[in-house]
């Protein structure tokens, strides 16, 4: 029987091969963050014929890509819409009318098979995340990229023409050594906000999203590890502020679930948030069912929280139909799927995403304060993102070459 690997021993591999990399002194294109945008962006502009480098502070470059969607990575959607994301307008900009053509076409070249499941969800065929980060790395090696991990980037800083990259070694005490750069892509995440400072870039503070919702509400505590498929309606000053329907998960704390999580990227605290149960019946039809027993039209312990809750079965009709709860604020921010905020985007050009004030900077992905719902919308972002991102790197490479 094969003997487990530790996860030290796991570490101390990882490090050994990261250090096995040779960073070059000089590239014409390095990519800070080698996760899902940064290794689009890198494989772009080294397909367009630039040297490329990626620096990534993980052990391993696409790390984030294996725990998406549940660790089957839903990598887009069928039905993208920029109107489905924070700054819309300058998403538009970006995508363009092609967005889902141009992502299936990417990966099409990448080697990988997908199949589509509900809503529009996209997946590899194999249902497996791995087979994403797979492709994509052996297509960024085929492609000449150099994949750096275990390396932080610590200083970012415009040296005349080029871009000065300072970062440290995550082995051996962490030597500090310094790339140069004509073209710089940013995909690290809007939480990275010290590297910006000396350029003068404005961040968006990082706010957690697509997370549960702490809320105030009737038979938390009952009704704690049940689900049930519902419409959820967020109400602020008796304006319906958003709505989504899918499955809601009951916490002591409040509400999870994916339905939930979309709603987390529009609420406030003091939200008004009203479960419809029952988003399949009428009021008049729930009443005729449920005249005897809720059991037969709800979960029965859900059934039997409402009765507990309302003082009577009529009553319990009436809150299934409107299950109200008072939104305290968000919940297990730390496992948040993504973070609104990063680079603000009024400072970048939609259609290179190239910094109007830092002539070849570029930004993508989680990098820039773009958001969008669960079901891919965030990956399809940071695939497009990081391939016009990383097109435009190359050509303001190239450009810089023959301007010397």
């Amino acid at each position: 029987m094969a003997r487990k690997v530790s996860r030290v021993s796991k570490r101390a591999d990882m490090l050994r091969t990261a250090s096995q990399v040779r960073v070059p002194d000089a590239c014409d294109v390095c990519v800070i963050g080698g996760g899902a945008a940064g290794l689009a962006a890198a494989i772009a502009a080294a397909v367009a014929g630039a040297r490329v480098l990626v620096l990534e502070r993980d052990l391993e470059c696409g790390r984030t890509i294996l725990v998406t969607g549940n660790g089957r990575c839903n990598f887009a959607n069928r039905h993208l819409d920029p109107n489905l994301y924070n700054n819309s307008e300058f998403v538009e900009g970006t995508c363009g009318p092609s967005w889902l053509d141009d992502v299936l076409g990417f990966f099409d070249s990448c080697g990988l098979a997908w199949a589509e499941e509900a809503e529009g969800r996209l997946y590899p065929l194999s249902r497996q995340a791995a087979s994403v980060r797979n492709v994509l790395l052996l297509r960024a090696q085929d492609a000449g990229v150099v994949l750096a991990p275990a390396r932080e980037v610590t200083h970012l800083a415009k040296r005349g023409s080029a871009y000065s990259i300072t970062f440290s070694e995550l082995w051996d005490g962490g030597r500090m050594q310094t790339v140069c750069a004509t073209s710089v892509v940013c995909a690290v995440g809007g939480a990275a906000t010290s590297l910006y400072a000396e350029l003068g870039l404005k961040v968006v503070s990082p706010t957690p999203l697509l997370c549960p919702l702490a809320c105030k509400g009737p038979a938390l505590d009952k009704l704690d590890g049940r689900r049930v498929r519902a419409t959820a309606q967020l109400r602020r000053a008796k304006r319906t502020v958003a709505q989504e329907s899918g499955e809601v998960l009951f916490r002591s704390y409040g509400l999870s679930g994916i339905a939930i999580f979309n709603l987390s990227r529009h609420a406030q605290p003091g939200d008004m948030l009203a479960l419809d149960l029952l988003p399949m019946l009428s009021t008049q039809d729930t009443r005729r069912l449920g005249a005897s027993t809720l059991d037969g039209i709800l979960d029965p312990a859900i059934a039997q929280a409402l009765v507990q809750a309302s003082g009577s079965p009529s009553d319990a009709l009436t809150l299934a139909k409107s299950l109200a709860f008072i939104v305290v604020g968000t919940a297990e921010t730390e496992r948040a799927q993504v973070r609104r905020g990063g680079l603000s985007v009024e400072q970048f050009d939609p259609a290179t995403l190239e910094a109007r004030s830092a002539p070849c900077l570029f930004a993508c992905g989680e990098a820039l304060d773009v958001d969008g719902p669960c079901g891919g919308y965030n990956l399809a972002w940071a695939w497009k993102s990081g391939m016009v991102a990383g097109n435009s790197a190359a050509r303001g490479a190239t450009t810089k070459e023959e301007e010397r």
